[in-house]
């Protein structure tokens, strides 16, 4: 099989094929006789193109061949300069196949050492790694408050105006809708303290500014004192 530099050669003359016609054409003086044969019609077409012609078959053959080699194993697109005869001869009591290095083996063999340090190197971080604590234990379960009907505006308890829900001052008198402390329990609808809730029913309450009916746990209802 022809090699790269083969197909490239073949390239190279296929473009000297085409363009050194025309750059001597060129040249040429207008009353040359050579000009005269090169704009020559033969078979329809000038002299001339038949070169440029044939330049382009002979391109397109290198750059086929270059194509195919470049393709082929290393081996076969760049031949080995070096002669079989200057090799050195293996010993007669070694086998061909020792006498060849593994690098392969040998890579392998230290990434499988690389991964067993690492395997050993967690095994013992983790054996060194105290105990979690039991923290689960001495978390406080947390009371929520159950919501049954979900008001839509908060009522100013000053001047009776609608505001939205989360609303944490009148949009029409200015003055706050309700004071709250730092970590007290609120409604879950508009924000406001659960301890202005009105109570409906034994379990049910309705918020004191946006009127959502709530189901607060008999827990928190003493915490907040509704009861």
């Amino acid at each position: 099989m022809a090699s790269m530099r083969t197909g490239a050669a073949v390239s190279l003359l296929g473009a000297l094929i085409a363009l050194i016609p025309i750059i001597y054409f060129i040249t040429l003086p207008l009353d040359s006789p050579s000009r005269r044969i090169f704009i020559q019609q033969v078979m329809g077409l000038h002299a001339i193109l038949y070169f440029t012609i044939a330049g382009a078959v002979v391109t397109a053959i290198g750059l086929l061949l270059f194509m195919r080699a470049a393709r082929a194993p290393p081996e076969v697109a760049y031949p080995s300069p070096i002669s079989i005869r200057g090799m050195p001869r293996a010993r007669a009591s070694q086998p061909i196949a020792a006498s060849i290095p593994a690098p392969q083996d040998e890579v392998v063999t230290e990434i499988e050492r690389e991964i067993e340090r690492i395997v050993q190197l967690e095994g013992s971080e983790a054996s060194a790694a105290p105990a979690p604590r039991e923290e689960a234990a001495e978390k406080k379960p947390i009371i929520e408050v159950e919501v049954v009907n979900r008001g839509q505006d908060m009522v100013c308890p000053h001047c009776g105006e609608l505001n939205r829900l989360k609303s944490t001052r009148c949009a029409k008198c200015k003055k706050p809708l309700y004071e709250a402390e730092e970590g007290e329990p609120r409604c879950p609808v508009c924000d406001a303290p659960l301890r202005i809730a009105q109570k409906i029913s034994e379990e049910l309450f309705a918020c004191g500014l946006c009127f959502s009916e709530l189901r607060i746990p008999a827990e928190l209802r003493r915490k907040v004192g509704l009861e």
